[in-house]
């Protein structure tokens, strides 16, 4: 699988199925990388969103193929072992499954949500998906968010430095199969991702 960004599908090579693809982000950064992944295997994919983020990827992005499962809807926030069930039961051909694990810190220390997340991709491994998710790393402590990294193995890291009046954003391969990246600068534009330069 290919995350349909260059510079970033050159740096991972290709996403094995069985690979737990975590990308850490800075508020809403960097989201659209997995959006463009998803619209190219929605026939395959298996979205877990809230339903605000379902409408989103429906009504903006254009994602009708894929199966979405609601949090608050199909499934409890409170109950995450009622989720591991629903996924252990998705047919092998599953390609990609989205989590977005902000929502679950209201109901669940982060510890919970960090042993969720270990079960999830131990289920990933054992039925071959290919599991991407993503964490907005300002509320979390590094030791915190090193317990998600460990589970990983893709971590994709957004960063965002001031340096007078221009913010300047990059984006680093952090943990992959493939080896490790320096930052490079990253453009939002339009739905579009671009990654420049590296930043020295």
């Amino acid at each position: 699988m290919k995350l349909e960004v260059p510079k970033l599908d050159e740096l991972l090579r290709d996403i094995e199925p069985g690979s737990i693809v975590l990308l850490l982000t800075v508020g809403d950064l960097g989201i659209d990388i997995f959006f463009n992944s998803l619209k190219a295997n929605e026939e395959s994919a298996v979205i877990f969103a809230t339903p605000q983020i379902k409408r989103f990827l429906t009504e903006k992005i254009g994602i009708t193929k894929a199966k979405f499962i609601v949090l608050g809807e199909d499934i409890s926030t409170k109950n995450l072992f009622e989720t591991t069930n629903l996924i252990r039961s998705l047919p092998k051909g599953s390609y990609v499954g989205v989590f977005f694990f902000q929502p679950l810190f209201l109901s669940h220390p982060v510890e919970v949500v960090q042993r969720f997340f270990a079960q999830l991709t131990e289920i990933a491994l054992e039925r071959h998906f290919i599991l991407l998710a993503i964490l907005d790393k300002r509320f979390l402590k590094e030791r915190e968010i090193a317990g998600f990294e460990a589970s990983a193995t893709h971590v994709i890291e957004i960063s965002e430095r001031i340096s007078g009046f221009t913010i300047i954003r990059g984006i680093r391969v952090k943990k992959s199969p493939s080896g490790v990246s320096e930052f490079y600068k990253i453009e939002f534009k339009n739905g579009e991702v671009i990654v420049g330069e590296a930043l020295g």
